[in-house]
């Protein structure tokens, strides 16, 4: 389900939608004129034909909602969510407003708050495969591989053939290594930028976790799909660096960071200290050991990512 495109959770339960003869014919029109600019990504045009109608009805929760998409398009996520506030505030029910702040939310970041915004819509659409799917990503950010292929087969389950929910299946596999349609996957990586998104963000999570490795595979694949990209380039230098068998002996302090490197040095010096009182002969050789690892640890790191990048 494309969240900016404003005919794509038209399926998700019709009868849950809420009428739109209320309005008046020349805001109709308005609306009928600004979904065919969104559709072909004309979003300055989108958005001077909403604002013209939120002149006539400034708060027209349709109206809002459009205005928001079309500034969510054009990377404006703060100003869209402040507007999707005001429409779920007057219409906590809005099915277009409510999927539309789940997407926003996610681009802001903000995982915690968008999870009770999708939980929402699977609990009043059960039937929708397009919102599991939806949160399967959500919890692919997140790095709950299983939870996220729950989901996903019970999406498959309610609609075995949505294009969706088969892209979503195909990066579980790729985010969980499994093996499968290689050339599939790149195609969906380079057809999709939703996937692409969500890939990227589950690098980041992967290495703000330390698992570099799965990091890199994964950082391959998305180079794979967009060769021109200088950014995904430079990830996968960065990363085969950081993976490169030189720094295998900064495999802790790279695992666990700051923890990791407060609990070695103070492990050391703890080591070091009962040594010069059990074992005296052995004391100097391994502080001259501990102070050669951590010059190594400063100057190993930038160097090997240098060469990397070379």
């Amino acid at each position: 389900m494309d969240p900016i495109d404003p005919t794509s959770t038209a399926d998700a339960d019709a009868t849950g939608l809420r009428p739109a003869g209320a309005a008046p014919p020349d805001i109709d029109a308005l609306l009928e004129r600004a979904h065919l600019l969104i559709e072909r990504r004309r979003w300055r045009e989108a958005e001077a034909v909403l604002r013209q109608g939120l002149a006539i009805e400034p708060a027209h929760p349709d109206l809002l909602t459009e205005l928001a998409r079309t500034l969510y398009a054009q990377d404006e996520s703060g100003e869209a969510r402040h507007l999707l506030s005001d429409v779920l505030a007057k219409e906590p029910t809005h099915l277009q407003a409510r999927y539309l702040m789940f997407n926003v939310l996610l681009d802001l970041g903000e995982q915690t708050e968008a999870e009770p915004v999708i939980l929402g819509l699977i609990r009043d659409y059960p039937g929708s495969p397009d919102f599991l799917s939806a949160y399967a990503r959500l919890m692919l950010r997140a790095l709950q591989i299983d939870k996220a292929r729950g989901l996903v087969a019970e999406a498959l389950r309610l609609a075995p053939d949505d294009h969706g929910t088969l892209r979503t299946a195909a990066l579980c596999d790729l985010v969980d290594g499994r093996r499968g349609d290689t050339e599939a996957m790149r195609r969906l990586l380079a057809e999709d930028p939703g996937s692409r998104e969500t890939l990227s963000l589950v690098i980041s999570a992967l290495v703000e976790r330390g698992r570099l490795r799965e990091a890199r595979r994964l950082a391959k694949e998305l180079l794979r799909a967009q060769p021109d990209d200088p950014y995904a380039l430079a990830r996968v230098q960065s990363l085969s660096g950081d993976t490169h068998w030189a720094l295998l002996p900064l495999w802790p302090l790279q695992r666990w960071g700051w923890t990791g490197s407060i609990a070695i040095w103070l492990g050391a010096v703890a080591f070091g200290r009962w040594l010069e009182r059990a074992a005296p002969q052995w004391a100097e050789p391994f502080w001259i050991c501990w102070l050669t690892y951590a010059i190594y640890s400063w100057v190993a790191p930038p160097v090997v990512r240098w060469l990397a990048r070379r």
